[in-house]
């Protein structure tokens, strides 16, 4: 039986210490590289939402915002620009839903 001495065995824990630091390196890595595909995708899904309804405000007749202003299509095209999908989410709601809403009643 061989016995190891202060210095092997700590090396034997160092280098175990070290396994364990890489495996959960690697582990990190290989999640986050999945979280951040995952990611992606929802940035794109986000990105082709604000697309859409900006390009449904700018085909949208001045007459078919439920606000009947005179600069409306300009206010939510302005909308849409600068705050992005939160324009979008605004303006889903506020513009498309409320005027299916009066198609339907």
């Amino acid at each position: 039986m061989t016995t190891l001495d202060g210095s092997d065995a700590i090396n034997i824990i160092k280098s175990e210490w070290t396994f364990t630091g890489l495996m959960i390196f690697f582990t990190i890595l290989v999640f986050t590289f999945y979280v951040g595909q995952l990611l992606w995708g929802i940035i794109a899904i986000a990105i082709l939402f604000w697309i859409f309804m900006l390009c449904d405000c700018l085909q949208r007749n001045t007459e078919a915002f439920p606000h009947k202003g005179k600069h409306e299509k300009l206010i939510w095209s302005i909308v849409l620009i600068f705050l992005n999908f939160i324009g979008a989410i605004m303006y889903y709601f506020l513009v498309r839903i409320q005027n299916n809403q009066e198609k339907i009643t």
